[in-house]
């Protein structure tokens, strides 16, 4: 039988996970595919969100074979098979599957960040609709474990792509690397590295891969010409580079210019002023301060020329603006301390806007907040960056919004709704 060529190009239709808001609980889902595991599944009446076309498509049938899309088009335009198991998803919505793109899973591993808290949290994730993960940067023994088994589905979880850290021999004081090192020497570990400008780039970039990373992770305390080295290795070999958007030692404007292909928190500009580097100016942390006071300082930093280096490198933004929101109202922060956390947050969400203003793809990531879902960062996006609703990103699909969704997000976590059809 032929069916009907699918709506969307075959990169969406072939390769992403799907997820359902709908009307059911999960220990119905559950109980159901313990007892029958259809090979053919049809969707009827569902409004399925295109987000490479920013449309919704009202009223579909979406027929799936295995893990992939046979056939999707107008519910009376697609032959069901008997054999099929369907279900009905009138009023329901279809979107791809979210992705967090900033976590830390199994940063200490002997600590918090122990293998049942990572599967623990990687569960949580996956049944509230995030699909894929970018880990950046933990203990790379445990991360590559946690990644075989989540590709051979041993484990309720996202599929996991991480980082293997570079910074310079200094940062190796941090307590956070000698928990990630533990049972090694912190900075000579393959998966997290002290690099200098007589370091064999290639073969610590070799080596890194061999871990079974994805990508270099630019930390800190790397110059410019440094990270331009690292980055040119590291694609020369297959690998992506993901970034601080300042390096201590490489400005904004030099580490996008390296080459990297993803820049993290768009609060690290604050502390780049022409005047002051790498520090937040005191004025800035005294006081209460109005948005006319924070237009005005935005008004002052080089935001342009980022911009431009961006669109001319092809950056994606990774923003992480929760996290900062969250760190200027901890009540257990100093008001020295809350201050410093409102001027980045004030001056990254600025630069949010202005990124996707001019056309430079923002991804969607929680850093240390992964345990309380992306969904969230989304909302802040919305709410605080100038986001519409809906909006497509680079790293399709980091991030689908539509108005109805996006207000089903909180009632549907704590009901649990938000249910996984396949992974």
């Amino acid at each position: 039988m032929k069916l009907q060529e699918p709506a969307f190009p075959l990169s969406f239709t072939s390769h992403l996970k799907l997820w359902l808001l709908l009307g059911i609980g999960l220990l119905q889902l559950h109980s159901a595919k313990s007892q029958f595991s259809p090979g053919l599944v049809a969707l009827k009446d569902v409004q399925v969100i295109d987000v490479q076309n920013g449309k919704l498509l009202e009223h579909y049938t979406v027929l799936i074979r295995g893990s992939r899309i046979d056939a999707i088009g107008p519910i009376n335009s697609i032959p069901i098979p008997d054999s099929a198991m369907q279900i009905s998803c009138t009023g329901q919505y279809l979107i791809p599957g979210l992705i967090d793109a900033h976590v830390h899973l199994l940063s200490d591993v002997s600590g918090t960040d122990t293998r049942a808290h990572a599967e623990k949290d990687s569960r949580a994730m996956l049944l509230s609709g995030i699909t894929s993960v970018r880990d950046m940067a933990g203990d790379g023994r445990a991360l590559s474990s946690l990644t075989r088994d989540a590709l051979l589905n041993e484990i309720i979880s996202p599929d996991i792509y991480y980082a293997a850290l570079f910074a310079g021999p200094g940062f190796f004081k941090d307590p956070r690397t000698h928990q990630a090192s533990a049972g090694g020497v912190p900075g000579q570990m393959f998966y997290m590295r002290a690099v200098t400008d007589s370091t064999d780039l290639p073969v610590a970039v070799a080596e890194s891969k061999g871990t079974g990373a994805t990508a270099i992770k630019l930390y800190a305390q790397i110059s410019g010409s440094l990270a331009r080295k690292l980055t040119t290795a590291a694609h020369q070999q297959g690998l992506k580079v993901w970034s601080h958007f300042e390096l201590t030692q490489s400005s904004p404007i030099e580490t996008v210019s390296a080459g990297v292909d993803v820049v993290s928190h768009a609060s690290m500009i604050a502390k780049w002023r022409p005047d002051r580097k790498d520090s937040i100016p005191l004025e800035w942390r005294s006081g209460e301060r109005d948005s006319v006071f924070w237009d005005r300082q935005f008004a002052q930093l080089p935001v342009k020329g980022y911009v431009e280096a961006m669109k001319k490198n092809n950056t994606i933004l990774d923003a992480t603006l929760l996290i900062e929101k969250e760190f200027m109202n901890n009540p257990a922060l100093s008001p020295y301390a809350r201050a410093a956390y409102t001027a980045r947050y004030e001056i990254g969400r600025r630069f949010t806007k202005l990124a996707l203003d001019n056309g430079i793809p923002v991804c969607t990531g929680t850093d240390v907040d992964e345990n309380r879902f992306v969904q969230r960062e989304m909302k802040v996006l919305v709410t605080d960056a100038g986001f519409t609703p809906y909006r497509r990103s680079g790293l399709p699909p980091c991030m689908a919004l539509w108005p109805s969704v996006l207000k089903s997000i909180p009632a549907a976590l704590k009901k649990g709704r938000m249910l996984i059809l396949y992974c």
